[in-house]
């Protein structure tokens, strides 16, 4: 039996450019009645997007910058809202989507691990018996009791994937911030998103690397100006975006 972790149904987020805080407030309402008026200024990073994840599949998601991919996610991860349609999610979310992403910054790594077991609805008990593990694969032992204001990028990036993985939730979200990381630790970090994925937890991966792609997704979708191009095995669809055909807007189904 199927079992559908994600549903997306004709989502659509729309942004309007333009600063609205003038630090005059008739000049606010005037611009934003000007930007209601005026559709030049809205811009759809998303348009009409429907999907179904399965349970333990590992989904890539690729295109150009400024295609939609990061605005998906963090609509999954409920980061942001959609502006049209609905999102339904069955288990937790673990996210990664920006360096740093759900930590305290005057909180020490220490304090942030477990504040994101919390978060994620684990009790302390659960959180000290993955708290080695997590630690111990981030490679931030030295360091675990400074405030994560002061880690570099990469210190960031090793504790919140660290976190993510280890804390077992169902749904993992990450975008690409692992290339922040050494060679070394994005070797490790795709050994362990296939050693989570063949636990039965589902992961959504969001990169520029085609060969990270290829070696972690069984299933894969090409997004391009906020609409799914292509999806379905991901060398096809690879194959598809390698080839520019990102650049015809029709749909293209390879499953």
């Amino acid at each position: 039996m199927i079992n559908t972790v994600i549903k997306a149904e004709n989502i659509s987020k729309v942004y309007k450019l333009g600063t609205i805080s003038s630090r005059n407030l008739i000049n606010d309402i005037i611009n934003v009645l000007k930007k209601n008026k005026n559709n030049k200024n809205n811009i759809w990073a998303l348009k009409d997007i429907s999907l179904e994840v399965e349970q333990g599949q590992v989904l890539g998601i690729i295109g150009k910058n400024g295609s939609g991919k990061s605005t998906l996610l963090k609509i999954i991860s409920k980061i942001t809202s959609p502006t049209i349609g609905q999102v339904s999610i069955k288990g937790r979310v673990a996210s990664l989507l920006e360096v740093g992403t759900g930590f305290h910054a005057e909180l020490t790594g220490r304090e942030n691990i477990f504040l994101s077991g919390l978060i994620l609805g684990m009790k302390r008990k659960e959180i000290n018996e993955k708290f080695d593990a997590i630690v111990k694969f981030s490679g931030v032992e030295k360091y675990l009791d400074t405030p994560v204001k002061r880690y570099s990028s990469g210190m960031n990036v090793r504790l919140g994937f660290s976190v993510a993985a280890h804390l077992e939730p169902e749904i993992l979200l990450i975008d690409e911030v692992l290339a922040v990381g050494d060679a070394e630790f994005q070797k490790r970090c795709l050994g362990k998103m296939k050693e989570v994925s063949e636990e039965g937890r589902t992961i959504l991966f969001v990169s520029h690397s085609m060969p990270m792609i290829a070696s972690l997704c069984d299933k894969c979708i090409l997004l391009n100006k906020g609409k799914i191009q292509a999806h379905g095995e991901t060398s096809q669809v690879i194959a598809s975006y390698l080839l520019n055909n990102q650049e015809n807007p029709s749909f293209i189904d390879y499953s």
